[in-house]
């Protein structure tokens, strides 16, 4: 027995050793780039300028506003779109809906960013798919300018995050029984009643973990700002990658990058919150 528990043990070690060195990598680049961050670019020496510069800058507060609030406006835009239909795959009694519905948004992890950003770069263009189509059915006289700029950004990061948030949702509404909603409609409710009483409520812890998912992922974006934004739409990760290769201020860059980190902590703060007083809510209720 005791063999056991000491092989159980040395196993155990053996398999945090990947973990362990993937968040000392981590730490230790987190190290560095909070130490570049007190440092003056010329004499290296300790200083708060660093972040003066960062925070008195107009144009960066700029940066970061609009990096929050497009994440905002994604995030409700995944919940608005992608709650009913995580709600249709997991309630419905179609197999050819739920499989085609389930296939759409798997098929997207199939490809790269690279691939999917470049994709809707030609969709979207003036002579892409969209406008092709509009001007054929005489909609519109002149393209759309639907690319280098914020609906180009918003239309490809809402096909990126709009999947992360209906995965995880529908592993929450696959937690609630049907039988709760059916007993409701059998007591009297309707089946739109039977989903505000007992299905949203039950729920919405759901809702908060798809949404944190989807305002981080969101958040963090790169590519799809870079490529669909042409330089005109500038989020946080793309001003941080402009002062280090284009400016080569890296001080000014890790100030950036830690003001951007402890703001994504934050809101991932918030939501885990907001999580544990819904949980607690639900459980006091039952």
């Amino acid at each position: 027995m005791h063999n056991i528990q000491k092989t159980g043990k040395r196993n155990a070690l053996l398999a945090a050793i990947p973990a362990t060195i993937v968040l000392l990598l981590f730490f230790s680049v987190l190290g560095l780039f909070l130490i570049s961050s007190f440092k003056a670019p010329e004499t290296n020496a300790f200083t708060l300028d660093n972040y003066t510069r960062y925070l008195g800058s107009a144009n960066e507060r700029s940066v970061l506003w609009q990096t929050l609030w497009l994440s905002v406006e994604l995030t409700l835009a995944s919940l608005i779109i992608g709650y009913p239909m995580a709600y249709v795959i997991v309630r419905s009694q179609s197999a050819i809906c739920r499989n085609f519905l389930i296939f759409a948004l798997v098929v997207t992890f199939l490809s790269g960013t690279v691939t999917r950003a470049y994709a809707w770069l030609i969709i979207l263009g003036g002579n892409g798919l969209i406008n092709t189509i509009l001007l054929k059915l005489g909609v519109i006289e002149l393209p759309l300018r639907l690319i280098y700029n914020e609906i180009g950004v918003f239309i490809s990061l809402f096909h990126f995050v709009l999947p992360f948030f209906v995965l995880t949702m529908m592993a929450s509404l696959k937690n609630i029984s049907n039988e709760l909603e059916q007993a409701a409609i059998n007591l009297g409710g309707t089946r739109w009643y039977a989903f505000l009483k007992v299905t949203l409520p039950l729920s919405i812890p759901g809702v908060v973990a798809a949404s944190s998912l989807a305002f981080a992922v969101a958040l963090s974006s790169f590519l799809f700002p870079l490529v669909l934004g042409g330089g005109r739409v500038r989020l946080a990760a793309n001003a941080i990658y402009e002062h280090i290769f284009t400016r080569f201020d890296y001080s000014l860059a890790a100030a950036a990058a830690a003001v951007f980190l402890v703001l994504s902590l934050f809101f991932v703060w918030i939501f885990g919150l907001l999580q544990k007083i819904l949980q607690k809510n639900y459980a006091t209720n039952i």
